[in-house]
């Protein structure tokens, strides 16, 4: 996939999640990639990178990791890749909450 179609999904993916956060509610992998578009083999190829691209603009924007709202289907848990700053899951979770709470 190129970089232009990765920066749309990237951007796509933020949008979804900050609208999950502001319904404090957390998605799974697949959910997000339907969202975006993606399933399957794009699915578990793209997304990684995706979730990668997002965390370091949240990092380099100074805003909580939206990446801690995605969980996997069967653990209800975020993947090893999860990108915060080190705080618990849950901690990064209700941070995200807040920070979009607080700018509507």
């Amino acid at each position: 996939m190129g970089e232009e179609n990765r920066d749309t999904l990237v951007l796509q993916a933020r949008s979804a999640l900050i609208m999950a956060a502001l319904r404090r509610s957390i998605v799974t992998y697949k959910e997000l990639g339907f969202a975006i578009g993606l399933k399957d083999i794009q699915l578990r190829n793209e997304m990684p990178r995706v979730l990668e691209a997002l965390a370091k603009a949240c990092y380099d924007a100074t805003e909580p990791p939206l990446t801690a709202l995605v969980v996997n289907t069967q653990t209800g848990k975020p993947g090893s890749g999860r990108h915060g700053d080190g705080e618990p899951w849950h901690a990064d979770v209700q941070r995200v909450f807040r920070y979009r709470a607080a700018r509507g």
